[in-house]
Parts: structure tokens; sequence; C-alpha cells
């Protein structure tokens, strides 16, 4: 197939001199250019992979909690993966770190699952706690002398609902 194009390329560029034919040899040039057949149904003949998607058992049921412990980093658990082994020529880009501390309510509701019995409550009685917690209570109540910004004086000074909002910290993350 090349020597036939090669062939084609010689007869054209012999046949034309002016710059009208220099144009019409590149686009008919371009064209010749070999492309592998592709059929009706979009699969390439010459593939040799084949896609068997007749499964022969059922898969099993996704278990939500299962995979939020998958996707989470387990303390205890040591993972080992390709930390500082990376092709020679990848180049860093950026570094991003994130610190998250603390025990949180989860970010995100896990689908058909009911709600973590969290409560967010800060009291002085309930270990881990402060020394000067029950001081901090007692002073971020005193909120109507508190000159606070207009868009700020709506929101709470500290938590003191039981029911925790997405990702807020908990007793146990505030004071460790």
């Amino acid at each position: 197939m090349l020597e036939d194009l090669v062939v084609v390329f010689l007869l054209i560029s012999l046949l034309c001199v002016s710059a009208n034919c220099i144009s019409l040899y590149l686009t008919f040039f371009l064209h010749l250019i070999p492309v592998n057949p592709v059929r009706e149904d979009g699969l390439n003949p010459k593939s040799r992979k084949r896609i068997m998607p007749d499964l022969l058992t059922e898969p099993p049921a996704i278990d939500p909690v299962y995979e939020a412990h998958v996707y989470c980093n387990i303390p205890t658990i040591a993972e080992r993966s390709m930390e500082g082994h990376a092709p020679h020529y990848f180049k860093l880009v950026s570094v991003q770190v994130l610190i998250r501390h603390g025990d949180r309510y989860p970010l995100y509701a896990i689908p058909k699952t009911k709600r973590p019995d969290i409560d967010c409550m800060l009291l002085p009685s309930r270990k881990p706690s402060h020394p000067q917690l029950e001081a901090f209570i007692k002073h971020m109540s005193k909120g109507s002398a508190a000159q606070m910004d207009g868009s700020l004086s709506s929101l709470a000074r500290y938590p003191s609902h039981s029911l925790c909002e997405m990702g807020e910290l908990t007793q146990t993350g505030e004071f460790p």
C-alpha cells in the first residue's frame, strides 16, 4: 500500500508544476492515508478483544457501609502501593495537602441507610472534654452582648443542638 502511495505521489508531482496542482496534490495525498476499515456495527475487524457481556452469576448487592469502609483510610491498616515509585518521565506538577482533624459527622449521607446516632451537643460532663469548656459555653451564651456582624448574628456561636449537621465537628473531634 505504501509503494502505491509513493508512485501516485511521484506521478502527480511530475504532472503538476503550478501552485494549483500542489494544493490538489496535498489534498489527494492526505486522502490516501490508509485507515483500518470499521464495520457497520462499529467494531474493528482486526481487534482480538472479545467482550462477553453474559454474566454467569448475579452481581452481588452493594453494601454502602462496606463501600464506605473501603473508601476511607483505616488508621490501623497500613496501605502500601507505588508511593515514591514513578516512571522517570513523570514530572511533579503540584502537591495538595488536606488536613482534617477530629471526629466529624459524615460529609455525605449514604443512600438507604439511617443517619448515625451522633450527638453534637457540647457537654462538659461528657468525655473527652476540655477543662475550660464550661467557661467557653457560658461566655458564648452571652450572644446578645457580643457585637456580631449582621450576617453572622444568625449563626450559632457554638454547637448547641443534638442533631449534627453534615461535616460538623463532634465533641470528640474538638477535644481529642
